[in-house]
């Protein structure tokens, strides 16, 4: 319920209630074990796996594993996040995608891709936060996005770095 600022408290409400479960993939252990508190910390998380490289990832989800989104990292050895990406929307259901990049120059990429965030390592508690609000209100799978959810990548002048915003 409300707090005593009147606001919807934290984000549980995300997906209907139902909290999100995600798959943290990153080829640097102490990156990939920073993300995986920081997810296994925020309410709307219900569970957390983790996978060192995009093929564990491909493995993880290819289990019939009930995962909602996947919080990828960019650039590593082999098949590399884009190229992940990429496999993820042929999926059936293709879980919800958010990058995460120590640089800014696959921004582009992600947003075609249909990515719906963007975080720059280190990631803030804050911005994380509000990517797994994003993955939890994603469209369910086979609905198309109108106009109004369309994200565009917006270059954020104070802190640097990209932000990914609905068009509304």
């Amino acid at each position: 319920g409300p707090n005593k600022f009147g606001l919807a408290s934290s984000l549980r409400g995300t997906r209907g209630g139902v909290p999100v479960r995600v798959l943290a993939v990153d080829d640097e252990l102490p990156a990939l074990e920073d993300l995986v508190r920081l997810l296994e910390a925020s309410p709307a998380v219900e569970r957390v796996e983790s996978a060192a490289s995009a093929e564990e990832a491909l493995v993880a989800l290819g289990d019939g594993a009930a995962i909602d989104a996947v919080f990828l990292d960019v650039r590593m050895p082999g098949l590399g996040g884009l190229e992940l990406a990429r496999v993820l929307r042929r999926f059936e259901q293709p879980p919800a995608v958010v990058f995460v990049s120590a640089f800014d120059d696959a921004a582009v990429d992600a947003f075609e891709l249909a990515a719906v965030d963007y975080l720059r390592k280190p990631v803030s508690r804050h911005r994380l936060d509000e990517a797994i609000e994003r993955a939890g209100r994603r469209a369910p799978a086979g609905e198309t996005a109108t106009l109004e959810d369309e994200t565009l990548a917006v270059d954020v002048l104070r802190g640097g770095g990209t932000r990914l915003l609905a068009r509304s």
